[in-house]
């Protein structure tokens, strides 16, 4: 998994998950749902990547949550400062309960009666993210001295997550449905999913059918995305594909190695947090205000990579060399005085 050339796959698949997003919201193409399907890519290499650290890295759960917030809280406030603050300058109605929702990663539970009016809708997908983390941290503390355990506790959430999925298809549809499908104990499916099949090893030997695996398998997980999939499907089949291709991309034909290891896929990918967070309000004015399109894309591309090198990339650099470490420790200029 350390690999360099792996860790090169997992760039493009992240690249892959935000150009299918961008491609959903921007450009959408009939029949299949590309942003649905964009942050489902993200769901399960999140479930590959903290299993990783979590239960086989076995990191300290302190050293787990600082490097969990340094990486996504700094990058979040400011976005959700920068846009109440242009909402106020441009003299828009602001929403008190969408803001706190986004800030407190809530606002999968707490969803407005009618359209959001401000741009913090997409933050849904980070609250399940946040929430997927902490149970996963608790179940690698409590079964780290059995990776049998381990898989035992992933696998019955996986399972939970699973029933609880099909129990709201069964006595919810519309509005409703799509509501309770933002929740945690059913978004999270893709993550635990991916865990499960991480801790199975299921993605860590060759096999003979690796010529054909991963292409398959993406295949599957696309399809599983079209419009008119049931909910069921589409979570289940299509997440569960996705949690197995990403595990077994290592293994994949070099031909679909070199489409994730792409250049410019690759560099979509180390933008892809900040271009999801700042391509919502572009998003918003392409559909509600009239903006074309290829602007919208343009905008979210061109403030996305600042966004990074201005805020994601040192605030995460700055917290993870100064928070919880002793003075003598940390990095720090020194004035040689003679």
């Amino acid at each position: 998994m350390s690999d360099p050339k792996h860790i090169a796959c997992l760039d493009g698949w992240r690249g892959a998950a935000i150009a299918a997003l961008l491609l959903g919201h921007f450009y959408p193409v009939p029949g299949i749902n590309f942003g649905t399907l964009g942050v489902n890519l993200f769901f399960v290499l999140s479930g590959l990547l903290m299993t990783r650290i979590l239960f086989v890295q076995k990191q300290p759960l302190g050293t787990f949550y600082r490097r969990r917030i340094a990486r996504i809280f700094p990058s979040v406030y400011v976005f959700l400062a920068v846009t109440t603050l242009a909402f106020l300058v441009a003299g828009r109605d602001l929403s008190v309960l969408e803001l706190a929702s986004a800030a407190t990663f809530t606002n999968n539970y707490i969803v407005p009666d009618g359209p959001w009016r401000m741009p913090f809708g997409h933050i849904w997908s980070l609250s399940v993210e946040e929430h997927a983390y902490v149970l996963l941290s608790l179940l690698a503390v409590l079964t780290r001295a059995s990776r049998r355990r381990s898989v035992r506790a992933v696998g019955a959430a996986t399972a939970a997550i699973s029933l609880v999925a099909l129990l709201y298809a069964w006595t919810h549809s519309g509005a409703a449905l799509s509501r309770l499908w933002l929740h945690s104990e059913v978004s999270a499916f893709g993550i635990f999913a991916s865990s499960l099949v991480f801790l199975l090893g299921l993605g860590a030997r060759p096999s003979r059918w690796d010529w054909m695996a991963v292409p398959v398998l993406l295949v599957i997980g696309i399809a599983a995305h079209w419009w008119s999939a049931p909910a069921p499907l589409r979570l289940l089949l299509g997440c569960g594909a996705f949690a197995l291709a990403v595990n077994r991309l290592q293994h994949a034909p070099q031909a679909v190695i070199r489409v994730f290891e792409f250049a410019p896929l690759r560099q979509l990918g180390v933008w892809s947090f900040s271009l999801y967070l700042w391509q919502q309000p572009f998003y918003q004015l392409v559909r509600h205000e009239g903006m074309h399109p290829a602007l919208g894309l343009g905008l979210s591309l061109l403030v996305g990579a600042a966004a990074h090198y201005l805020v994601e990339k040192p605030a995460r650099a700055w917290l993870n060399a100064h928070w919880g470490k002793p003075a003598s420790a940390r990095p720090q200029a020194q004035r040689m005085v003679g």
